[in-house]
């Protein structure tokens, strides 16, 4: 018999340039922006891109918004982890007779290094604002077709990021006519305009306009509506314009432009004060599905020491591999520093800054972009359905380190599946919730039923997508030949609902091979699509099994995961062929490796007095578990441009989820609304364990506060959450709440 075994394993320098460097990294970020079906590679990778920033240096740019544009980019600095990925920098004013209306301060840099970092940091210092008789108006037309020409015909991802006042002014430029009578010059900048966002859509460039200071919201409209309209995936926004309205706002929503734009996660940004001589500390947080990442700090002096410790406590070097992951630190010498990261360890990092006694106090910032690169994995049960009958299609995903089922990260990606059969394409229902055909809730494998026609069709192909921001995204695609006629064999898979195996352990997995063809038969048990780092095998005695020539029989056997297995998500499909290698069932195993909790202390089964202590404290920690999951007390706060828009209240009946929407009428005013269902795209997601609060944005964010902390959304309007249930119990001072501004900003964790 075979074994079935699987080894699947200075001095203060300007600190605005390197700001504006944060934000041209940041921009570099691989993601899965607009997928096509991929290729069926064995290890998934992050995807490079083509980014273009235009930054406009017109005189119509004031200080302030200046300012504003150079915070922003420092809050969402980042450091490129894409090593194909290029980026350019061009500043854009006008032509008033004399003047180029583009400075080509940074032309296309492969961002593959430190080095190639520093190169940005550098030219991006030569960014300006335009004066009397330097060409101070706005050209976007030939700023946008300077970008075109960096863009070439290949299928990567491309984009633009804008960053302009939005009001176009070529009036002075002689080069859109002899004069500006009746507004002519203005009106063929805009002609240009529509023919080059009518290149950029065909080119597949998408183009995102960031709007400062008094800015032209219905230009900014035009310039990403025009342009090429992918997303992420379903749950995600297409390109569209971000005005800034409340300065305070600026780095947050910036941030949530990025993460549409690029398909990338982020954490929540941290801010902090690093005082003289000090040291500063803040957590940001990397989730399992990640498997490239930045954690990058905007220290705003060269002088200032960063170090990084990694969920396990251990500081991790700045360059070279350790700990299972590969470190490229950059920006060390300067007032922005990264440190990209390739197989990161998910949880809580530390970023420790400690400042020399002779710097001033520093305002301090530091935020995680991160991206998964995944491989979706996609399973037709029986392999060739019968014609008539129904079947079974499951869709899970797997990164490069191992299989992903927590549902808190798979929550915000779009599983979805379409079956072209008799009729055209159809889409599939998929659920993850333990019915209708799903054999376990929470596994990661969405599963949906196929109803195979009777006549008129050879074969079914099957095509499942996975898609969303913080990953890369992936297409699969499986032919089902249908089979005319009952075979002599049939199979089934039964698999138990478990969740958790020990490291040693193993899953008890029954096969029913049902035999009408009068003769003995044998089948084999194999298991194929292993997950990196699963290591598992069934034992030899149990791989092979004579059937008998009538009737049905069942076969047990076990899957046994080794003690070196990867803690985690494990995944495998296991298979029942016949002797001709043809396949009778198959199915997706997925489970979670872990050590079992500690065994219950002795001292606890001795006595009845014992044990009735024991039931009390079970029944007064039931108790305690659910009132510290109620909902009930919970209050939402809205605020636009620093001014109180209203406030919604959880419903007074026990819940452990509180619903709203944030919406907004064509031309009115943003409100709160109560009454939302589940399913509602709009829909925001309040719980509670005790006095930690989880909020899910329908941007797919998943914000950790505490009671009167404040969420951004990527509206620009904030969010603060109250416990009315804790002030009625301690009361506050009189004067009431402070004003968004005044209070508590989010600094907790945002996955």
């Amino acid at each position: 018999m075979e074994s079935c075994h699987v080894d699947g394993r200075t001095r203060t320098t300007p600190w605005w340039p390197a700001v504006l460097l944060a934000l041209i990294v940041l921009l570099s970020t691989p993601a899965g922006t607009w997928p096509s079906a991929t290729a069926q590679d064995d290890t998934p990778q992050v995807e490079p891109i083509s980014i273009v920033i235009l930054v406009d240096e017109s005189g119509s740019i004031s200080e302030d918004d200046l300012r504003r544009e150079r915070e922003a980019a420092a809050t969402i600095a980042l450091g490129e982890f894409a090593p194909d990925s290029t980026v350019a920098v061009v500043g854009f004013a006008s032509d008033n007779g004399g003047q180029s209306p583009v400075d080509v301060v940074c032309p296309p840099v492969r961002v593959g290094t430190g080095q190639d970092q520093q190169t940005l940091a550098d030219c991006v210092g030569r960014l300006r604002k335009r004066g009397q008789g330097e060409g101070d108006g706005t050209d976007h037309y030939a700023a946008l077709q300077q970008a075109m020409t960096y863009f070439g015909d290949d299928d990567r991802p491309k984009a633009i990021f804008l960053l302009t006042d939005g009001r176009l002014d070529v009036s002075d430029s002689p080069r859109y006519g002899p004069d500006n009578m009746s507004d002519q010059r203005n009106n063929a900048a805009l002609r240009g305009i529509d023919v080059t966002l009518a290149e950029a859509a065909a080119k597949q460039v998408q183009v995102w306009p960031l709007g400062f200071g008094d800015v032209d919201r219905p230009q900014l409209d035009r310039f990403a509506e025009k342009g090429a309209q992918g997303s992420c995936g379903a749950k995600a926004p297409k390109p569209s314009a971000t005005v800034i309205e409340d300065s305070g706002a600026v780095a947050d929503v910036l941030l949530a432009a990025f993460r549409s734009a690029r398909c990338a996660g982020s954490d929540e940004i941290r801010r902090a004060t690093l005082s003289p001589g000090g040291e500063s500390e803040m957590t940001v947080r990397v989730p399992g599905i990640a498997t490239d990442g930045s954690i990058v700090v905007v220290k705003r002096d060269p002088r200032v020491a960063v170090e990084f410790t990694d969920p396990e406590g251990r500081v991790v070097p700045k360059e070279g591999a350790a700990f299972g992951s590969t470190f490229q630190g950059s920006g060390a010498n300067g007032p922005v520093e990264a440190l990209r990261i390739v197989n990161p360890v998910p949880g809580p990092w530390l970023v420790r800054l400690t400042s020399p006694a002779d710097l001033p106090a520093l305002d301090v910032t530091a935020v995680a972009i991160w991206q998964g690169a995944v491989r979706a994995t996609l399973t037709v049960d029986p392999p060739a359905p019968q014609a008539g009958t129904e079947a079974k299609v499951l869709l899970g995903i797997q990164t490069r380190n191992g299989a992903v089922s927590d549902p808190a990260e798979l929550s915000s990606l779009d599983f979805s599946v379409v079956v072209d059969g008799q009729g055209g394409p159809a889409p599939v229902a998929l659920n993850d919730s333990g019915q209708g055909g799903d054999t376990r809730a929470g596994d990661g494998l969405y599963t949906g039923a196929v109803a195979v026609p009777e006549s008129g069709v050879d074969e079914l192909r099957v095509v499942g997508t996975v898609s969303g921001i913080g990953i890369t995204g992936d297409t699969r695609s499986v032919v089902a030949s249908v089979s005319r006629g009952r075979g002599a064999l049939a199979a089934q898979l039964r698999v138990p609902p478990t969740d958790t195996v020990a490291p040693g352990g193993s899953v008890a997995v029954a096969a029913v091979v049902d035999n009408v063809g009068g003769f003995k038969a044998k089948v084999r048990v194999l298991i194929d699509e292993v997950s990196p780092g699963t290591r598992a095998s069934v034992p030899d005695e149990q791989t092979e099994f004579e059937v008998p020539a009538a009737g049905n029989a069942e076969y047990r056997f076990d899957v046994v995961f080794a003690a070196d297995t990867r803690p985690g998500g494990n995944s495998l499909r296991l298979k029942v062929v016949d002797e001709a290698g043809n396949t009778l069932a198959n199915y997706p195993l997925s489970v979670i490796v872990a050590h079992p909790p500690p065994p219950t202390p002795w001292w606890l089964y001795i006595g009845a007095p014992s044990l009735l202590a024991v039931l009390l404290a079970a029944l007064r920690w039931r108790r305690a578990h659910r009132a510290a999951r109620d909902v009930r007390g919970l209050a939402v706060y809205l605020y636009v441009n620093g001014r109180p828009h209203g406030d919604v209240a959880a419903p007074q009946v026990r819940s452990t989820r509180f619903l709203f929407a944030v919406r907004r009428d064509e031309d009115g005013p943003f409100h709160l609304d109560p009454s939302v269902r589940p399913g509602d795209p709009e829909a925001h997601h309040l719980t509670r364990v005790s006095d930690q609060l989880t909020l899910r944005t329908p941007e797919g964010g998943r914000h950790l506060l505490r009671a009167g902390d404040q969420v951004t959304t990527a509206d620009g309007v904030v969010l603060e959450v109250r416990d009315e249930r804790s002030a009625a119990a301690d009361p506050v001072d009189p004067g009431g709440p402070a004003p968004p501004g005044a209070g508590t900003t989010v600094t907790h964790d945002l996955l």
